[in-house]
């Protein structure tokens, strides 16, 4: 079984983590928010133990290389989840809805890597499609169960955090590329194929400084590009919870 971009098999995963979403706010609805919590810790946990499998599969058949350091946004995703519900954080619930939820569906819609494989039927086609899946729908099940908290001060901090991971991205794949692997961690050295930060990269150029090689038009653009996004994701929180407080008003 073999992937091809926008064929009925691709639209049922895009349309995958709202499904598992509908069906677990029907089952979890009478829970209360702690037993909502333990969930989402369990949940996360199987999207860690989904990576490893799939690192201990690469590992086994390729050796070393960067995909097996969880730095990719997606990959990353898995334990910020899991940091968030066991510390009730919301800096990194806020972390996960306007980065990671993103980059997440982004990766679902955008999903031509899997083209590469030769069959889906293996553990890191099956990893790919439902370790992305469980990250949009469990940071959509975060939000929509209340967990996702945004204000102005827990903004500024997931900005902070972005920005720091950002910058670092392009050190650490610098670094590792001088040793012979080649990363591209937050896609800070190019952008994945297909998807429209290609535009960006083809503007600049690739310039080098001492060790470190990058595109400052094409990171500048993307970080202003990722700002964007995190403020419509903030938009979308601030309508709904604004939607949610008006019903309350007219019961």
């Amino acid at each position: 079984m073999t992937f091809q971009m926008w064929s009925l098999f691709h639209f049922a995963f895009i349309l995958l983590p709202f499904v598992s979403l509908i069906v677990f706010m029907y089952f979890t609805k009478n829970k209360t928010y702690e037993q909502k919590r333990k969930l989402g810790i369990i949940v996360s946990l199987i999207g860690v133990l989904l990576l490893v499998l799939r690192n201990a599969e690469i590992f086994a058949n390729e050796g070393w290389s960067a995909e097996l350091l969880p730095l990719q946004i997606c990959h990353f995703a898995n334990f910020v989840l899991l940091f968030a519900f066991l510390k009730d954080n919301k800096p990194m619930f806020a972390l996960a809805f306007a980065l990671n939820l993103p980059a997440a569906f982004a990766s679902i819609v955008f999903a031509n890597g899997l083209e590469n494989y030769a069959t889906l039927i293996c553990l890191r086609g099956i990893a790919y499609i439902l370790g992305h899946a469980l990250i949009v729908f469990l940071t959509l099940w975060a939000w929509l169960s209340g967990f996702v908290v945004i204000n102005k001060r827990i903004l500024s901090k997931t900005v902070l955090i972005m920005l720091i991971l950002y910058i670092s991205a392009v050190v650490v794949n610098n670094l590792l590329v001088l040793t012979g692997i080649t990363p591209n961690y937050f896609y800070t050295l190019k952008p994945e194929n297909g998807t429209p930060l290609e535009i960006f990269f083809k503007w600049g150029t690739t310039i080098k400084i001492g060790f470190l090689e990058f595109n400052p038009v094409y990171l500048f653009l993307s970080a202003i590009f990722g700002f964007i996004v995190v403020v419509i994701f903030y938009g979308l929180y601030l309508l709904h919870k604004y939607l949610v407080e008006r019903k309350e008003y007219q019961k």
